[in-house]
């Protein structure tokens, strides 16, 4: 696929998995990558710290726990309301021109249906290979710019509301068990709202399979991977919202060390729960959260409003 505008390069295909996949289309890099976005030399609360343990040790992605007293759960200010949405759209079944090839754009026009009452600021989508297909299906192409599709995840945003700070940057968290699709990625950019000033971490994950194992180097170091390359990208003023589809279940262990750090706003129902909501913002900041349906998908796409 042809790249959209991004600081991070372009991939090649690394395959499809057969129909009975739970986890269907991964694009692969040659190497990792681990860039930063622009920081602010101000005191930051949300600078990483560590204790000092460590898992999976030895391994590429051994993760480094955070010290005790850190944290990305805060204080929202409150004072502006953002829509955001989760959606894994399925590609190579839902798009492949083999199965369904687009479905009538019913992805999109889920897409659309949601913006109806109040309009999206963010999405993040997980098994995507083209974000602007997504946008003109949904009648979006006009209002809002996707980035990304490394590793096949992708993020989008409102043009006139947002502004993008630096570059969108792609970091190795995480590696499948043996003989799937290899390493995992986050996905992070930085928003500014145009008219307010207040600034967004937007952060897309798509987790490592087997689901529930957090991939070979377990839950405990894919969380703490995933939390410290929240904390290096964060600035001190930011709301952070972290979607995917985590392959990771609630009750995993992947999830369960996320809680400790960040607030979870909704989980999904899909094979088992693995979708999530999660924001530095605590639960009270919360004012609406919606399970969409699916749109032709094997995911429920998950909506959220909350003030910031």
């Amino acid at each position: 696929p042809s790249a959209l505008a991004s600081g991070v390069e372009t991939c090649g295909v690394g395959g499809c998995r057969s129909e009975n996949s739970q986890d269907h289309v991964l694009l692969q890099l040659n190497s990792p990558v681990r860039t930063k976005l622009v920081q602010s030399h101000s005191a930051n609360p949300f600078a990483w710290q560590t204790s000092g343990n460590t898992a999976a040790a030895g391994q590429w992605c051994e993760g480094q726990e955070p010290a005790p007293e850190w944290s990305l759960k805060r204080s929202c200010l409150g004072g502006l309301d953002i829509k955001v949405m989760t959606y894994n759209l399925f590609w190579w079944n839902l798009f492949g021109q083999q199965f369904q090839n687009g479905n009538g754009g019913s992805a999109g026009k889920l897409i659309q249906a949601s913006g109806v009452d109040a309009p999206l600021d963010f999405m993040v989508f997980q098994e995507c290979e083209d974000g602007n297909r997504v946008l003109r299906d949904a009648g979006l192409e006009a209002t809002h710019a996707a980035l990304g599709i490394q590793r096949a995840i992708a993020l989008a945003y409102r043009k006139d509301a947002w502004r993008l700070e630096g570059s969108d940057v792609l970091v190795d968290v995480a590696e499948d068990q043996p003989g799937l699709w290899g390493r995992r990625s986050l996905l992070l950019a930085r928003f500014k709202h145009v008219a307010s000033g207040k600034t967004v971490l937007l952060a897309n994950h798509h987790g490592p399979l087997v689901v529930g194992s957090g991939g070979i180097c377990g839950g405990k170091a894919t969380a703490w991977n995933i939390l410290r390359a929240i904390a290096e990208h964060a600035q001190a003023d930011d709301a952070i919202v972290l979607m995917g589809d985590f392959n990771a279940e609630a009750s995993s262990e992947t999830v369960q060390t996320l809680d400790r750090y960040i607030n979870r706003h909704y989980t999904g129902v899909s094979f088992g729960g693995v979708d999530h909501i999660f924001s530095s913002c605590e639960a009270m900041h919360i004012k609406e959260v919606k399970n969409l349906g699916n749109g032709g998908s094997d995911h429920d796409a998950l909506a959220e409003v909350l003030t910031i």
